[in-house]
């Protein structure tokens, strides 16, 4: 982490404090951050940030400053702010910085048909003058950040209260995402478990009662658990799991598809078996 900026602001939006806390991050640089063609660009030279302190020295007022009662803190993307904090408290071994930040990102697409667009490119469409701001400057990005919420409040005649209260499920707390980045792990860690068996065929056996090629209609991720338990067991059985078939072979499919979805499958060349039927098929007396 190389830098920290943040504006503090009153139910007005009247700025009370802003500061860049810039520090030393003690490990190298992605080159393209200090490449001015990458638009990325860091706003401190890589010698400037080598003078500084490191996370350790700037913790205490960081936990201070997001910790005071009655804050609420506003950010643009919050999970990858949120991530950065967690992730420095981890590496030098700190206490965690509790708080929680609602996503300006989150409520403006919700508000306008889901679409995605950038920090500044929010700004712009909110009419949000940047004048003297600059990308990628954590303190500007602060501001840049604000400066998109007060003006969201104005558009839809919201104060900045309600709208956080009428916004509660972009809310993001510390406690949360360490529990979503164990999930994504854990998530991760099975889906490399079922990608390993995909194409390949066991040489020791359980049974043989499969034959040939098996592929899942179903959204893997949407029950990775139970994902891996079938695909272990096509393996186990002699089946080759894949990660889809073109013609030949069997889609494993939910007990719920429909009879319209099946038969597109069928006019395929596919054949398709329900996992009740599949669990039957390869259960052992």
């Amino acid at each position: 982490m190389c830098s920290f900026g943040y504006v503090v602001v009153d139910e007005n939006f009247t700025v009370l404090d802003s500061d860049d806390v810039v520090m030393n991050p003690e490990t190298e640089f992605d080159w393209y951050l200090f490449n001015p063609k990458k638009g990325c660009m860091l706003a401190y030279s890589k010698d400037y940030f080598r003078m500084q302190h490191n996370f350790e020295s700037y913790h205490a007022g960081i936990k201070k400053l997001m910790e005071a009662p009655g804050r609420r803190i506003v950010g643009f993307s919050s999970a990858n702010d949120v991530g950065f904090l967690v992730s420095a408290c981890e590496r030098y071994n700190l206490p965690d910085i509790n708080y929680a930040c609602y996503d300006i990102c989150a409520i403006v697409e919700q508000a306008n048909g889901g679409i995605h667009k950038k920090l500044d490119e929010w700004c712009d469409f909110y009419g949000v003058s940047l004048a003297g701001l600059r990308k990628h400057k954590s303190v500007d990005d602060a501001m840049m950040t604000m400066l998109l919420t007060k003006a969201f409040c104005e558009k839809t005649a919201t104060p900045i209260e309600a709208l956080l209260e009428k916004n509660k499920g972009v809310k993001l707390s510390v406690e949360k995402y360490l529990e979503q980045r164990e999930v994504s792990r854990h998530n991760k860690e099975v889906m490399e478990k079922i990608s390993a068996l995909y194409g390949k065929k066991a040489r020791a056996v359980l049974s043989n009662r499969l034959k040939g090629s098996y592929a899942f209609a179903f959204k893997v991720k949407n029950d990775i658990d139970e994902s891996l338990r079938l695909a272990t067991l096509v393996f186990k059985h002699g089946g080759i799991l894949m990660k889809s078939l073109k013609k030949d072979g069997t889609l494993i499919v939910e007990d719920s598809c429909s009879a319209e979805a099946l038969d597109g499958m069928h006019k395929k060349g596919l054949k398709t078996i329900t996992i009740s039927d599949f669990c039957e098929l390869v259960r052992m007396e």
